[in-house]
């Protein structure tokens, strides 16, 4: 019994792995990378599309060419001039600098690289936005991580339960209750504060504190929970709630 019930933690933590890990790298705010070629020399750039910080953000491209320049060009998203600066050089590197913003100011930028006399765009014809927000402290991140994340994998194991003969499926879905009650109540609402910039400008409304997918995970389980409470014959209701709660978490996050 034991190790069948761990191999059904294993199964949730790597459940949620791979989910979140797809997620992320299909997600539209997923850094722009590449590697592209100059007279058989590689360069390498990589844009944020998300920058959380009270700072300037600061990018870079790297390449052997030690002949290589370039310059950046930036803009708000409603105006209609570029401004541009140089990269500077440093060993293997173009660094630029894109000034500090308010939290949800987006911004366009792209960089151009000039060899010789060629000039090349990078992304190739197209430009990034970034998004700034405000620098999230890390004790409020890793609990937020933890919650959510620890969370889905209570989720996934109440779902796996299904497998078990729901033997602790009640007991599951009060813990995982619990824990999401915690991120809603508690935690979210500092994490988005912060993210957002509230603190010592304005008060949000009290929809902008709360995250939608979390409030319907949420609400999902105390439904499930309701229903097996009183119909313990529903099996598979949790591995199904499990399954939506992924789904939320994806098409909602």
């Amino acid at each position: 019994m034991k190790k069948q019930s761990l191999i059904l933690w294993i199964s949730a933590v790597v459940i949620v792995f791979i989910i979140s890990y797809m997620n992320k790298i299909t997600s539209a705010d997923y850094p722009i990378t590449g590697t592209i070629g100059i007279e058989g020399k590689k360069v390498s750039y990589r844009f944020e599309k998300i920058y959380y910080g009270n700072d300037d953000y600061v990018f870079s491209v790297r390449s052997d060419l030690t002949e290589l320049s370039g310059k950046y060009f930036y803009k708000l998203n409603n105006d209609s001039l570029w401004a541009s600066r140089e990269l500077v050089k440093d060993g293997f590197l173009l660094t630029g600098i894109l000034p500090k913003q308010k939290p949800e100011t987006k911004l366009q930028y792209y960089v151009e690289l000039y060899h010789n006399t060629k000039a090349i765009s990078v992304p190739d014809k197209k430009y990034v936005q970034i998004t700034f927000f405000g620098r999230i402290p890390l004790v409020i991140s890793m609990l937020q991580f933890i919650f959510l994340y620890g969370g889905l994998v209570f989720a996934v194991r109440t779902g796996l339960e299904s497998f078990n003969n729901n033997i602790k499926t009640k007991k599951f879905i009060v813990i995982l209750s619990i824990i999401f009650l915690t991120l809603i109540a508690l935690i979210n609402p500092l994490y988005l504060t912060y993210k957002y910039g509230f603190i010592n400008n304005y008060v949000p409304s009290i929809d902008r504190l709360f995250s939608t997918a979390e409030l319907l995970i949420f609400v999902l389980w105390v439904i499930t929970a309701i229903v097996l409470f009183n119909k313990s014959k529903l099996k598979y209701i949790s591995l199904f709630t499990a399954a939506l709660t992924l789904v939320i978490f994806c098409f909602f996050d």
